[in-house]
């Protein structure tokens, strides 16, 4: 039956195993919410515990980094390189477009940027 849609049975069983989970903690999820009595403490709002964990851990973030050789080149890789090659290839743009402008190859209406 799996075979029509190009995954094997094991794959199927996996997606069907899942979506019978998600079902389940939607279920559960709605049941919560439902429930005028459960959550008239909290605002009625549906308290999630690995929600809270990972907001938690977002705002706590900051007290507990501690640099090391790994994240100083993460971030010299991610931020620091890019802006420099960025800016160089800027700076070589404009200097070959300036000496262009500079020695005449480029007319006065084909320039960028000219005063009309």
């Amino acid at each position: 039956m799996a075979e029509k849609y190009g995954i094997s049975e094991a794959e199927y069983a996996i997606i069907k195993k899942q979506a019978a989970k998600r079902a389940e903690m939607r279920r559960e999820f709605l049941k919560q919410r439902t429930n005028p009595f459960k959550h008239a403490a909290e605002a009625g709002f549906v308290f999630d515990e690995g929600h809270q964990r990972f907001i938690s851990m977002k705002v706590t973030q900051f007290e507990y980094f501690k640099p090391n050789r790994r994240n100083a080149l993460f971030g010299i890789g991610t931020i620091v390189i890019p802006m420099f090659v960025y800016g160089y290839l800027i700076h070589k743009e404009r200097s070959t477009r300036e000496a262009k402008v500079r020695s005449g190859e480029i007319r006065y209406r084909d320039r960028l940027f000219k005063l009309c």
